[in-house]
């Protein structure tokens, strides 16, 4: 008993060398959680000032405040994980908020792959990557990089199905819509909006509604299908609260009257633009007046009335200027050059175009300069990146091998003196696994004898239950020729009777001879075919006229008669060829008794009757 237990505790061993990385893992998991948040926001810390030139300097002073302050409470105070999760989540907003697209995708990645390498069960982190996720394909789209932000969402869209987020998965629905109409792939952005409305509907959320009714409206406008256009945006409109969402709605009827203009109404879409100009500028809104003029003036031209139209361009200017939007300027000075054309002042209108290629050409070169510049910080970023977590994952792997090697010169020493101790038992085993044998071979040949034997007697067993079967169908086939030859008996003794009725009483010597032709007829019918055919039936089906009684007491002798025939699987014809009845009869006998056994038309009355 010895070699065993000495083998047991080399395995026992063994095991516990392997296991002791697993348990050392567990024991220094908060260790590693705090080295891996505290490399994770210096890594932040990293990426923000990378980028933080697209910024303008109070900006960028504001929110370097912020972040640092940040990151400075998620080093030192102890919070619990939601707090964590939620934090890094406001991170992304912040920089994204403040244009840093570059610091935004950065960021992104970053933190998605640190919540799921420390909080992979939660919930809340699968909803806050998913959040990440549209964050960072939002800035992707900001740099016009389309396609890795359409990848995102569809991989962010397995995630939200997989853990039922039905409210994350009509969001990204909603943003591939409005990818796809960019690019305008309309009948794609159709079916992925209405994939949201769908979800929307079900959850009865009125606001995403409003947005998804919204964007189809905007679809269909740009395809110049205004009716479909029009209906969406009444559809939008009805799910805004009349109190609460005033703006949105005198928005939304900003859009009504563009649609209703570009489908030839402009006196509707000068009444509707009228009032949303008297709630903007008693609200104050400078920035939403700009584009109510503009629209205001496309109305007045398309009116032919030039004056008004230029005062409300004017009117568009001024709120232009004081909001600073140099964008909004250039519009204006093509609408400005294209009523002075139609006055032939063509001078203004020569110095309105010159002035808006002026400020687009400026304001593309920034643009371009600043995309430039994103792209080159991500591409450097990037690769900082990539080479850092090189040099991570040699220094690991070079950990790795030291440690491997040594554990697996142990592991070689351990089994070496496992192999001997298992090789002196197993000598030790082999003769008495050579006595075993002799004794099974003997036990195996006796076993298979018995085998034999058994099989043997079963054949002959199954041979004279098949013999004893053949002889009683062959019997119950003799027990329905009885019957066949009896019920031929009845029929002639009365068609004899019939016939001897028919003939006149004078004829009295062949009246006399037709009875004794009856006579000797009822002395050979015995009247027991039935009985034994009955005896015969029932040696193969069992109790069969028994059970049917049971259950309908109120069949006739002719019903049961009726009943075994079927269940022998004879047809209609047959049956009557054996009672001397027309098949008619035996149909009628089929529907009397169907009507008795309680079944319907539909169901198979030998199935029925097999069943006893």
């Amino acid at each position: 008993m010895r070699e065993p237990y000495r083998i047991g505790r080399l395995l026992t061993f063994i095991l516990c060398i392997i296991l002791l990385p697993g348990f050392t893992s567990l024991n220094g998991w908060s260790r590693n959680y705090q080295t891996q948040l505290k490399q994770f926001l210096n890594e932040t810390h990293q990426i923000y000032h990378i980028d933080h030139r697209t910024a303008s300097q109070s900006a960028n002073t504001q929110l370097s405040t912020q972040l640092d302050s940040t990151i400075a409470r998620l080093q030192t105070d102890p919070l619990p994980d939601s707090t964590i999760i939620a934090t890094l989540y406001d991170i992304a907003v912040k920089l994204r908020e403040n244009g840093l697209y570059n610091a935004t995708i950065e960021y992104t990645k970053l933190a998605r792959r640190f919540l799921q390498d420390n909080f992979p069960e939660q919930i809340a982190q699968k909803e806050t990557r998913v959040n990440l996720a549209l964050i960072q394909a939002s800035a992707y789209q900001a740099l016009g990089m389309s396609t890795p932000a359409i990848n995102l969402y569809f991989n962010s869209l397995e995630e939200t199905k997989k853990y039922h987020m039905d409210a994350m998965t009509a969001i990204i629905y909603n943003n591939l819509g409005s990818s796809f109409q960019r690019q305008k792939e309309y009948a794609q952005a159709d079916t992925f909006f209405n994939k949201a409305i769908q979800i929307n509907e079900a959850r009865k959320d009125k606001q995403k509604l409003f947005v998804n009714y919204n964007n189809l409206a905007v679809t269909y406008a740009k395809q110049n299908n205004h009716d479909k256009a029009l209906e969406y945006a009444f559809l939008a409109l009805h799910q805004l609260d009349s109190k609460k969402d005033k703006d949105m709605i005198m928005l939304m009827q900003q859009s009504i009257a563009s649609i209703y203009l570009n489908r030839n109404e402009p006196l509707l879409a000068l009444k509707i633009i009228q009032e949303v100009e008297k709630y903007q500028k008693e609200k104050g809104q400078n920035r939403f007046l700009i584009y109510t003029y503009r629209l205001l003036s496309q109305i007045y031209r398309h009116l032919n009335r030039n004056e008004e139209a230029l005062t409300a361009l004017q009117k568009a200017k001024q709120q232009a200027d004081i909001c600073h939007s140099e964008k909004d300027q250039v519009g204006l000075l093509n609408s400005f050059a294209e009523i002075y054309a139609e006055k032939r002042e063509f001078g203004k209108a020569y110095d309105c175009l010159s002035s808006a290629v002026a400020i687009k050409d400026s304001l593309s070169e920034i643009e371009n300069k600043y995309q430039f510049a994103n792209i080159e910080e991500m591409y450097l970023t990037r690769q900082k990146r990539n080479l850092h977590e090189a040099l991570a994952a040699r220094q690991a792997q070079k950990r790795n091998t030291v440690i491997y090697t040594l554990l697996g010169i142990i592991i070689a020493s351990l089994l070496a003196a496992l192999l001997r101790n298992r090789a002196t038992s197993a000598r030790k085993r082999a003769a008495k696994e050579e006595s075993w044998q002799k004794s099974y071979h003997k036990f195996d040949i006796e076993l298979r004898e018995k085998e034999q034997e058994k099989a043997q007697l079963e054949q002959r067993i199954a041979a004279q239950k098949e013999q004893l079967l053949q002889q009683e169908k062959e019997m119950t086939s003799l027990s329905i020729q009885s019957v066949q030859n009896e019920n031929y008996i009845e029929k002639l003794n009365e068609e004899m009777k019939k016939l001897l009725l028919e003939i006149n009483v004078k004829e009295s010597e062949k009246r006399k001879h037709i009875k004794e032709i009856i006579s000797k007829i009822n002395q050979y019918n015995t009247k027991n075919g039935w009985d034994e055919f009955r005896f015969r039936f029932e040696n193969v089906h069992d109790s069969f006229f028994q059970k049917l009684s049971e259950r309908y007491p109120d069949l006739t002798t002719n019903d049961k008669h009726l009943c075994a025939l079927l269940r022998l699987g004879l047809s209609t014809k047959e049956i009557a060829s054996i009672t001397f009845k027309e098949v008619r009869s035996i149909e009628s006998g089929r529907n009397r008794l169907r009507k008795k056994l309680g079944l319907s038309e539909k169901e198979d009355l030998v199935k029925f009757l097999s069943e006893f």
